[in-house]
């Protein structure tokens, strides 16, 4: 066999240059990969005239040896298609030395170096080879934005994808973040998905930490939740991963008060109350955001919102005058303050179903407003622990847990995926205590079976159905697995 590819490499090499101009790689879209390079599509690459090509950029036509490179390029692009990763690893490496640009009009060279390089690196234990190797595949891409400027921002963005989820200690976070930001204000719109999960993420923490300025990051934050909207639908799994974890981390960005306009909350609140217009939760939710993003009190929806709550939310008439202060607290959006007048209530009542009704306010004021999800998880459990046989702590808590799939993973595959193993715990746990509860805990059950581990990603971890398994993250609880749609 490597006979054969041997004379096929001298019988193809003479027409090579003008076969290989008719491939060249094109970005694929994928949220958690970095873009697949494909052959046999994309734009290719301005060659720059012979005298100007940069140090590292040699090709087949201006290397001394091209014709070697040539024939050897041949010889590992066949080894690769036929799984012989030795072979092909060392024709490679002959032709990164002597013309690493090939033909001047693509970048495959350095694609399969890095191919190479990162299949090393998954063998490989000792520190110094690994750093080495780690080194390489990033400069791969530097050399890429080098030979082919037209490809520099796709090169930087794919960096950024592997500094940020692989090679931690190579770039601070702050260059990681602009790596991104760079790669968004030259795509605009074509922004390919796998940049919008990291950077989203990147920028969440960095206003939080403030470190970034605030107008910069709501010009960014709208950005991208505009490319969202105008990228997600049902036909493109790469962006409906996207949808599954940006808006919600996007979302995060509310306990900042004042990060976003009145019209935000508008658009993001009015639909839910209005599929529960008679739903004193879904009131009082849409209420106190809209009152939070400071909209007018005279606002239509502000005032239909204020009167379904005078309808729909009336305070019993034997609320102490804490309770009275704490629902006053929460129609103004003053949510710290409504949970100080609560927990006082607390202390000061007698009744434990009460005592566990203004735990569980509590608990959904740091669910939906505050989105503080350890603290609001707290509160549900004292409030479980006033009334054990209530199944609406666990409906809260399992809720917490699933839409913790973009806080403890990038929004899909494993590490989002397991919450929904505690999700349904806490679910069953709140239909087998509350026939009350039963309906609502059977449809979220039903809802949320179908984004468990698949039986393959399980058995490629050496894990089987019916082990128990630790979550990690904030969640911190034992579970059993269990496949999608079990």
């Amino acid at each position: 066999m490597k006979k054969i590819l041997f004379l096929s490499a001298l019988f193809y090499a003479a027409f090579l240059l003008f076969a290989i101009a008719a491939c060249s790689p094109g970005p694929g879209q994928t949220v958690t990969e970095p873009p697949a390079q494909d052959e046999s599509k994309g734009t290719v690459a301005e060659t720059e005239p012979q005298d100007t090509i940069p140090a590292g950029c040699e090709t087949f036509e201006s290397a001394r040896r091209g014709q070697q490179a040539l024939d050897h390029y041949v010889i590992y692009r066949g080894f690769l298609r036929e799984g012989d990763f030795e072979e092909a690893f060392e024709n490679w490496k002959i032709v990164y030395d002597i013309a690493p640009a090939a033909d001047g009009q693509r970048w495959t060279v350095f694609n399969d170096g890095v191919y190479f390089y990162e299949t090393l690196l998954r063998e490989e234990e000792d520190p110094e080879l690994r750093d080495n190797y780690i080194r390489k595949i990033l400069g791969f891409y530097d050399q890429i934005g080098l030979c082919y400027p037209e490809q520099k921002a796709n090169a930087r963005a794919r960096k950024a994808f592997d500094l940020y989820y692989y090679y931690r200690d190579y770039a601070s976070l702050q260059e990681i973040f602009e790596l991104f930001a760079e790669t968004i204000e030259y795509f605009g719109e074509e922004t390919p998905a796998f940049v919008v999960n990291p950077f989203t993420a990147l920028l969440v923490s960095k206003t939080f930490n403030k470190n970034i300025d605030l107008e910069r990051a709501r010009e960014y934050a709208q950005f991208i939740s505009e490319l969202v909207k105008a990228n997600v639908d049902g036909d493109d799994e790469a962006w409906n991963r996207v949808g599954n974890f940006t808006p919600q981390r996007l979302m995060d960005l509310e306990r900042i008060r004042g990060f976003y306009d009145c019209q935000y909350y508008i658009d993001t609140y009015y639909e839910l109350y209005s599929e529960n217009p008679e739903d004193c939760e879904a009131i009082q939710m849409a209420l106190g955001k809209m009152q939070w993003g400071e909209c007018p009190e005279d606002l239509d929806v502000v005032v239909e919102l204020q009167e379904a709550a005078s309808v729909h939310c009336v305070v019993p008439e034997d609320a102490s005058s804490l309770v009275r202060q704490a629902y006053a607290a929460l129609r103004e959006a003053d949510f710290q303050e409504a949970i100080n007048f609560f927990e006082r209530a607390i202390d000061e009542e007698e009744d434990a179903d009460k005592k566990a009704n203004y735990a569980l306010i509590i608990g959904k004021i740091y669910y939906s407003h505050l989105r503080d999800f350890p603290r609001s998880r707290e509160f549900a459990q004292r409030a479980g622990s006033y009334r054990p046989n209530w199944g609406e702590p666990h409906i809260l808590i399992g809720k917490l847990y699933a839409s913790s799939g973009p806080l403890c993973g990038p929004g899909t595959g494993w590490d989002s995926q397991v919450v929904t193993w505690v999700a349904i715990d806490e679910w069953e746990r709140a239909r087998s205590k509350d026939p009350e509860s039963r309906s609502e805990a059977n449809q979220l059950i039903n809802s949320y079976r179908q984004y468990m581990p698949s039986i393959e990603d399980i058995f490629q971890r050496g894990l089987s159905e019916g082990d128990s398994y630790f979550v990690e993250c904030w969640i911190q609880r034992e579970t059993t697995i269990r496949r999608a749609g079990s």
